[in-house]
């Protein structure tokens, strides 16, 4: 800026230089062609004392520097320091260590991994032990000697014809033995009194001819025949 002040004021100089050179020649130009009788010697210094306004322009140009007031505020625009305190700020190291100390729960993993005694083997055995029904067929076997002398006389009249001695006199498959019981899924009460009463090819049916208790009593010798081999 003061450089440039300085080539304004050199312009200017030299410009007012230019004008008195010029008017100081066309002064003494115009003197020797009038006549000696009307001199306008006075009015010439006049329009050099009008002409010559060196000093005002100075003072305007000298007022036109701000030179220093724009060094003053690039010096206030450079926040150099905020800037670097802002960073040392915002480095939280330590916390994050906290927080990363904090969330290891190792101890609570290993102690929640523990219950392991789940093991009922034996009840499923005692259950497996309580569904064999077999003892109850022959405990129904063992009926009085009274009971089985009045069947053995219910079958002598009704079934011997076909089955005496366990045997199968007309139709040799399916006989009143154990064995042959068990094979074709005769071997229960249930089903012996179920084929007396409504009978199967060749063998006739016997409900309304034997009354029910007389069927499972029936049912009752013919099991326990087949237990003692039909003596």
């Amino acid at each position: 800026m003061r450089q440039i002040a300085l080539k304004k004021l050199l312009s200017l100089v030299v410009v007012t230089v230019c004008v008195l050179t010029l008017t100081y020649g066309c002064g003494g130009a115009t003197t020797a062609t009038v006549p000696p009788e009307t001199t306008p010697a006075p009015t010439a210094a006049v329009t050099e004392t009008v002409e010559s306004p060196a000093e005002p322009t100075e003072v305007a140009e000298e007022e036109t520097t701000p030179a220093e007031p724009t060094e003053v505020a690039e010096e206030e625009t450079t926040p150099a320091e905020p800037t670097e305190v802002a960073e040392e700020e915002t480095t939280p190291a330590e916390p994050t260590e906290v927080a990363e100390e904090e969330t290891t729960p190792a101890e609570t993993t290993e102690v929640a991994v523990a219950p392991e005694p789940v093991a009922p083997a034996e009840p499923e055995a005692v259950a497996e032990e309580e569904t064999t029904p077999a003892e109850p067929v022959e405990v129904a076997a063992a009926i009085d000697p009274a009971a089985l002398a009045k069947s053995a006389q219910v079958f002598a009249g009704n079934c011997a014809s076909c089955h005496a001695g366990g045997k199968n006199l007309i139709n040799a498959q399916k006989t009143l033995k154990k064995d042959a019981l068990e094979k074709y899924g005769m071997y229960s009460k249930d089903k012996i009194v179920y084929q007396i009463t409504n009978g199967k090819p060749p063998m006739p049916a016997f409900k309304g001819r034997l009354k029910p208790d007389v069927i499972t009593a029936l049912a009752d010798y013919v099991l326990y025949q087949a237990d003692n081999g039909w003596q």
